[in-house]
């Protein structure tokens, strides 16, 4: 797969954004991003999807891992596998030696997915007694870092070793809450399992920031429980993912919604979550002519 370069005067006649890092030489070097969130049907999927497929639309390389048994990202994805296939996550947890590349299906040109197979709780118990059990993924995953602007893993909804692989691969974290009270107090518990994981596997983790989503803007319930949320003192986004029935129908249609209904309000609010990811732009200086 490979990547497609512009110019340095092609940048500035299209306004585009400038690589992740500087170019003296170097590879460009992936952001690793966990979206996690020990609670449930908070968005973690519905977030993984969609934000690689707004990321994909400004061309931009994407992979994205399915870490959870549940498999629902895989569904999301229409990859489905066993544990049988010698593919997906399985391998890069289980296995010291590893070509990633092989591990993965493309899905269009942008972007690659990294599926889960429903077996995959069978390891789980491995995992957790092998010394290099929660380092592996992060090791596996330095041989693509070249290859891709994002990683996105997508993690179960609760504090397995699966989510711990997740949170000591990253360096950063996105923290997916559900307008609601009940997520509001998981909230915290989210936070003590990134501060454990920074304390003893990857002081390097920090908190992106957290993701409202199913924002309803027709009730004064959704600003409350926002306003809630910054007492916690946490990075968060700008950007509210609202509730939006075309995200529904375009996971159904196994699309993210910015592909499905590029108009809906759910294309538009990951499409603002992509721009704050993204680096800043710069703005070319234009020169005064002279009289």
């Amino acid at each position: 797969m490979a990547r497609r370069t512009k110019t340095a005067s092609s940048q500035q006649e299209t306004g585009a954004h400038l690589p992740t890092i500087d170019t003296d030489g170097e590879k460009p070097h992936a952001r690793v991003l966990a979206i996690s969130n020990n609670k449930g049907g908070t968005g973690k999927t519905t977030t993984a999807m969609n934000l690689a497929g707004a990321l994909v639309l400004k061309e931009r390389r994407v992979l994205v891992i399915d870490l959870d048994p549940q498999c629902n990202a895989s569904i999301a994805f229409n990859v489905i596998i066993d544990k049988h296939t010698g593919k997906g996550i399985r391998p890069l947890l289980t296995q010291e030696q590893v070509n990633v590349r092989d591990c993965v299906y493309p899905r269009g040109q942008w972007c690659d997915f990294m599926p889960a197979d429903p077996d995959l709780y069978e390891i789980h118990t491995d995992l957790a007694i092998d010394p290099r059990g929660r380092f592996r993924l992060r090791d596996h995953l330095k041989q693509v870092l070249s290859f891709y602007d994002y990683i996105l893993i997508d993690t179960p909804p609760d504090i397995s070793t699966f989510t711990q692989s997740a949170l000591v691969a990253a360096k950063e974290i996105i923290i997916p809450v559900d307008v609601s009270v009940l997520a509001v107090a998981g909230l915290a518990r989210i936070v003590r399992i990134i501060n454990d994981i920074r304390t003893h596997y990857n002081p390097e983790l920090k908190i992106l920031g957290v993701l409202g989503t199913k924002y309803d803007v027709r009730t004064t319930l959704s600003e409350d429980t926002m306003t809630e949320i910054q007492g916690h003192n946490l990075p968060m986004f700008k950007t509210r993912i609202r509730i939006s029935v075309d995200i529904i129908r375009a996971q159904a249609a196994r699309k993210p919604v910015g592909i499905f209904a590029p108009d809906s309000h759910g294309a538009i609010d990951y499409n603002a979550l992509a721009e704050e990811l993204l680096p800043a732009k710069i703005i070319p200086i234009q020169r005064r002519k002279r009289a």
